[in-house]
């Protein structure tokens, strides 16, 4: 992970956030022309991966100030893909999980997403998030999101790969 905090003001233009176990300065990205955002997919997509489609969703692809890039990955989970996961969390402030397909993840307002991940809580001193490790080495969880305030998500998955 590049450190930002020499070229950054802490306090006004981003969050310290944990990424891969450490408190690290992430700045505000806005959008998927951003610099910053451009930089890190640029990493990401380094990686070889495979079969799996990899979808932008979220704030940054809503055009909202945020610290994390949310990524939907689809496609037959494979023991790569828990390698994978882990390699993304260690460049980037990723936050991406894996769902059956994307129909997991459609509609606005609140609803109720399963999904999985490689990790059960973002550092080893948070508590676990509510979900359960399977046999094919992921964390999977049932979570109702509920849409944040003054804010409605229109744009559709970005297929990124």
């Amino acid at each position: 992970m590049k450190d930002f905090a020499d070229s950054y003001n802490v306090e006004t233009d981003g969050k310290i956030k944990y990424i891969n176990g450490s408190l690290v300065f992430v700045p505000y990205m806005k959008g998927i022309n951003d610099p910053i955002y451009k930089e890190f997919i640029e990493e990401l997509l380094q990686f070889d991966w495979l079969h799996y489609k990899l979808y932008l969703v979220g704030g940054i692809l809503e055009g909202w100030p945020t610290t994390d890039i949310d990524i939907c990955i689809t496609g037959k989970r494979k023991p790569e893909l828990i390698n994978l996961l882990n390699k993304s969390r260690e460049i980037g402030p990723f936050d991406m999980y894996w769902v059956k397909s994307l129909k997991e993840i459609e509609g606005n307002g609140t609803r109720v997403w399963k999904f999985a991940k490689s990790h059960d809580r973002y550092s080893n001193y948070g508590l676990p998030w509510i979900g359960k490790w399977k046999k094919d080495g992921l964390y999977h969880m049932t979570h109702k999101f509920k849409i944040k305030e003054n804010r409605k998500y229109i744009q559709k998955p970005l297929l990124i790969n």
